[in-house]
């Protein structure tokens, strides 16, 4: 019989773990549903630019009611139609905890505060210099890989992201009949 207790007990103290484990998961979806986190956005939104034209891509960030300590960026994108150059950080995150990589329309870069103050706020947390390649479109869209670090939250704490769609066109209109001028 006190076999059979101890067995009660432990399937019991068992119960309450799972409970109060999906209670916290539960408290976490209502968190994220609240959209009580960080927003990652790239802007422009939209830009159409001829073909071998640069222009810069702006990553901004609204913490919310987040401190934030670092960002892990992954991007991708198509590498037929735009080329990204070269990233600049912002004052607001210029430590770079992992340098920018681009791998077959693929880019990731990792940012931190400057210690021991974290960000919070909204501002630009850096930019992309990006050359029109093709006369086609590519859209520039945050992976799921993408994590924002904030105090006090143990997950990630993303909210949302918004890319960029880019369009590239040719330099001007061809006509259909090419007429010889006279010497």
């Amino acid at each position: 019989p006190s076999l059979m207790y101890v067995f009660v007990a432990l399937i019991l103290m068992g119960g309450m773990a799972v409970g109060l484990v999906a209670l916290n998961s539960s408290q976490d979806m209502r968190s994220r549903a609240s959209n009580n986190g960080t927003i990652l956005t790239l802007s422009p939104a939209t830009k159409t630019l001829k073909v071998g034209e640069t222009f810069t891509v702006g990553l901004t960030m609204n913490t919310g009611a987040d401190a934030v300590s670092a960002v892990e960026i992954h991007l991708s994108y198509d590498p037929t139609a735009i080329q990204i150059i070269s990233f600049n950080p912002a004052s607001r995150f210029p430590v770079i905890l992992v340098p920018e990589t681009h791998i077959n329309g693929a880019i990731a870069v990792t940012l931190a505060a400057k210690p021991p103050i974290p960000f919070k706020g909204t501002g630009i947390v850096g930019t992309w210099t990006v050359k029109i390649l093709a006369a086609k479109q590519s859209s520039i869209s945050f992976t799921s890989a993408t994590q924002v670090a904030a105090l006090r939250k143990k997950t990630n704490a993303l909210a949302s992201t918004s890319g960029s769609t880019i369009t590239g066109t040719s330099g001007g209109s061809v006509p259909s009949t090419l007429t010889p001028t006279p010497r």
